[in-house]
C-alpha cells in the first residue's frame, strides 16, 4: 500500500518569541502517520525533531531553544516514509517581543460612517495580540506576524479625531510605540474656477463676495456673488479697474473695494452693489498707491484704514497706513513699520502686521498712532485676531495686553523656508483651524486645534486638492455660517504662479466643539433690541438665554438667518434689512441639533 503525501499548511502557535526555551508546536494538516517525522532546516542541515503523532491531521514537535536564538522564519518539514510518502512544508516565525506598527489600510475613515475593517501592518505581532484604540482594547484578528485586522464599532467611529493605535503582545511580549490613525471630519468640497484676489463673507445676505481681475474676461473687473450653501455663483457686478482687497462694514451696508487699476478704493452700497464714493489713494515717490489691505471700523461704517503699497515702473513697496472718513483722508498716518495686513480689534485699537512684526495702533477721529510694536514673537505669513489674542500662521498665540506668548500650535509644513499655513481662530467655540499640510498625516487638509490647550483635535482631509508641489498655495482663509470655511487656492509654491480658484468647504461637525454627548434644549429669555423701526438697515440682534451650542440655528418667522455663537447664554443674529421692511412682528426661535437638542420658546420682536 502506498504511503500518503503529508500536507502541513499551518503551525500553532504560528510564532514564538526569540530566545524562548524549547517549545512544543502543533503542526496541522493531513496525511500524517505514526511514522511521520518532523524536521527543521537549521544551519543548512535537516535536523529531526522529537515528533508525537496525534491524528492523521495533527502532530506535535519540539523545537529546541538553540533554533530560537535569532529572529526570522524557520522552515519545518513533515516526512512520510516510502513507498509513496514524501515531504510537506510549514514555517514558524521567530519574532521579537516588542511589536511595531508600520501602516494601516485604509489610512483614514470618515467619521460617522459605517464600521469597516482596518488592516494593521507591522512586525513582531504574536497570536493573541490585542489592539488599543485610544487606550481601549478592541477585538483583533491575527493574520500573521506582520498583519492584524480590527473593526472598530460605529460608536468608535462616530466622532472625528486623531486616534492613537497600539498593539500589545501576550506576555512576555510588550506594547508597540503608538501610531496615529486619521478619523476625518466629513466634508463637502466645492471648487469654483474664479481667479479671485480676495473673498469676504456677508452674514446678512449669507453670501461670499470675490474680487475678480480683468483677466477673467467678460466678467472680469467685477465682484462675483457666491452662494456657499449651494456652491454656485449667482451674479457678477462691475466694480472698477482691477479690484483686489475687499472689506465689509459690521452691518454689511458697504463693500469697500481696492482698485489697483487707478489707485483708489471704491465703496459699493449693498445689497445692490451700487457705486458710492471713490477714495483716491494718491501717489508716492512717483508710483501709484494701492490698497494692500482695507479694514472698516466696527462702530463707524464710514471710517476705514488702508495699508498702502506703492507700485512704479521697477517694483512695488509697502507704504504708510492711512485712515479715511468717507473720502476724506485723516491727519494721522502710520509711516513705520511696514504693514500689509490690518484688523480692527475695537473702535479704538487696530493691529497691523508685516511678517514677524506686529504693531498696535490707537485709532481716533484724527487717524491712527503707533503705540506698541513686537518683533519675532508672532511669525508666519499672515495673522488673525480673536478673543483678545493675536494668532500668527506660524502657530503662535500672543496676548498683546501682556506682551507674552500664550502658546504655540504645531501647524507643521513650510514652503521654501516660509510658512505656507493659514490659521483661523474662533475663541467662542475654543477652536483654531490650520489650512495646509497637516503635520500629523503629511497630507493637505484643515486641522482643528483645542484653542485653550494647543492640542490637535482632528483633521478634515482635502487630499484631492494636492498638487505636484509639496502643498497647494492658499490665502484668504475665512469662516462662513456655522458649518463652512472657504479659501483661495493656487496650485503653486515658491514663485511658480498658477490660476486661482475659490474653494468652499462644508462640514456638519468641523465647526462644533466636542461639547456634551447630548445637546440641551435651548431657552430664549430676551432679545436686544426687542423693538425695531421698520425700514432700518441690516441689524445685529443679541439673543440671551441658556443652552445655546455651536451649531445652534436661528429661525426668523420660520426662515433661517445667520448667527454667531458667543456663549451658551448668548448669540448674535444677523437680521437683513429686507426682514425689517414693513411693520409687524417676528417670531425668533433657536434650534439645537441632535443628539438631544430641540426648539426654544419663541421670542417676539416687534417691528414698528
Amino acid at each position: 500500500m502506498e504511503i500518503p503525501f503529508p500536507i502541513s499548511p499551518s503551525v500553532s502557535p504560528p510564532a514564538v518569541y526569540v530566545n524562548s526555551p524549547t517549545t512544543t508546536i502543533t503542526i496541522n494538516g493531513s496525511g500524517f502517520l505514526a511514522s511521520s517525522i518532523a524536521s527543521l532546516d537549521l544551519y543548512n542541515s535537516n535536523i529531526p525533531l522529537p515528533t508525537t503523532f496525534i491524528s492523521s491531521t495533527q502532530i506535535k514537535a519540539q523545537v529546541p531553544d538553540t533554533a530560537l536564538s535569532n529572529q526570522g522564519q524557520l522552515s519545518l518539514f513533515v516526512t512520510n516514509p516510502a513507498p509513496g510518502g514524501g515531504t510537506g512544508f510549514a514555517s514558524l516565525q521567530v519574532i521579537g517581543s516588542e511589536p511595531s506598527i508600520g501602516s494601516t489600510s485604509p489610512t483614514s475613515i470618515v467619521a460617522g460612517t459605517a464600521s469597516e475593517p482596518i488592516v494593521i501592518n507591522g512586525q513582531n505581532f504574536m497570536a493573541g495580540a490585542t489592539v488599543q484604540w485610544n487606550g481601549t482594547s478592541i477585538p483583533a484578528t491575527y493574520v500573521s506576524s506582520s498583519q492584524l485586522q480590527v473593526q472598530p464599532t460605529t460608536a468608535e467611529l462616530a466622532s472625528a479625531g486623531i486616534v492613537q493605535l497600539t498593539v500589545t503582545n501576550p506576555s512576555p511580549g510588550t506594547i508597540s510605540p503608538s501610531t496615529i490613525f486619521d478619523l476625518t471630519y466629513p466634508v463637502t468640497v466645492t471648487i469654483l474656477d474664479l481667479p479671485a484676489n480676495d473673498i469676504v463673507w456677508d452674514p446678512f445676505a449669507q453670501l461670499i463676495y470675490a474680487s475678480l481681475p480683468s483677466s477673467y474676461g467678460p466678467n472680469g473687473n467685477s465682484i462675483a456673488v457666491i452662494n456657499p450653501s449651494t456652491g454656485t455663483v449667482t451674479g457678477f457686478f462691475f466694480a472698477g479697474s482691477e479690484p483686489t482687497a475687499l472689506a465689509l462694514d459690521s452691518t454689511s451696508k458697504f463693500l469697500y473695494v481696492g482698485l489697483n487699476g487707478d489707485g483708489s478704493v471704491q465703496r459699493l452700497d449693498l445689497p445692490g452693489f451700487t457705486k458710492d464714493i471713490v477714495i483716491g489713494l494718491g501717489t508716492n515717490d512717483g508710483g501709484t498707491n494701492l490698497a494692500e489691505a482695507i479694514a472698516v471700523s466696527p462702530t463707524n461704517s464710514d471710517m476705514i484704514a488702508v495699508a498702502l503699497s506703492t507700485e512704479n515702473d521697477c517694483c512695488s513697496s509697502l507704504g504708510p497706513l492711512e485712515f479715511f472718513t468717507n473720502a476724506t483722508k485723516l491727519t494721522n498716518s502710520v509711516n513705520s513699520p511696514s504693514i500689509d495686513q490690518i484688523i480692527f480689534a475695537s473702535a479704538t485699537t487696530l493691529y497691523g502686521y508685516d511678517p514677524d512684526t506686529l504693531s498696535e495702533i490707537t485709532v481716533s477721529s484724527t487717524g491712527g498712532t503707533l503705540t506698541q510694536q513686537w518683533t519675532g514673537l508672532v511669525t508666519g505669513n499672515t495673522f488673525q485676531y480673536s478673543g483678545g489674542s493675536i494668532f500668527g500662521s506660524g502657530g503662535a498665540e500672543f496676548d498683546p495686553a501682556t506682551g507674552l506668548l500664550q502658546g504655540t500650535f504645531d501647524v507643521g509644513s513650510t514652503c521654501c523656508g516660509s510658512s505656507s499655513i493659514q490659521i483661523l481662530p474662533d475663541s467662542a467655540i475654543n477652536r483654531a483651524f490650520a489650512l495646509g499640510v497637516s503635520p500629523f498625516f503629511s497630507s493637505f487638509g484643515i486641522t482643528s486645534y483645542n484653542l485653550s490647550e494647543f492640542t490637535p483635535v482632528a483633521v478634515a482631509s482635502l487630499a484631492e486638492l494636492g498638487s505636484e508641489y509639496s502643498s497647494p498655495s492658499t490665502s484668504n482663509f475665512i469662516q462662513w455660517g456655522t458649518n463652512g470655511l472657504a479659501f483661495i487656492l493656487t496650485n503653486s509654491c515658491c514663485g511658480n504662479p498658477a490660476a486661482a480658484q475659490v474653494v468652499v468647504v462644508q462640514s456638519p461637525t468641523l465647526l462644533l466643539t466636542a461639547g456634551k454627548a447630548v445637546n440641551p434644549k435651548p431657552v430664549s429669555h430676551s432679545s436686544s433690541p426687542a423693538t425695531v423701526t421698520h425700514g432700518s438697515g441690516n441689524m445685529l440682534l443679541t439673543v440671551r438665554g441658556s443652552g445655546f451650542v455651536p451649531g445652534s440655528e436661528v429661525d426668523w418667522n420660520d426662515k433661517p438667518f445667520s448667527m454667531k455663537y458667543v456663549s451658551e447664554n448668548e448669540m448674535t443674529v444677523y437680521v437683513p434689512k429686507k426682514a425689517l421692511a414693513a411693520p409687524g412682528t417676528a417670531a425668533l426661535v433657536i434650534k439645537n441639533p441632535t443628539p438631544g437638542g430641540g426648539e426654544s420658546n419663541a421670542l417676539t420682536v416687534t417691528i414698528q
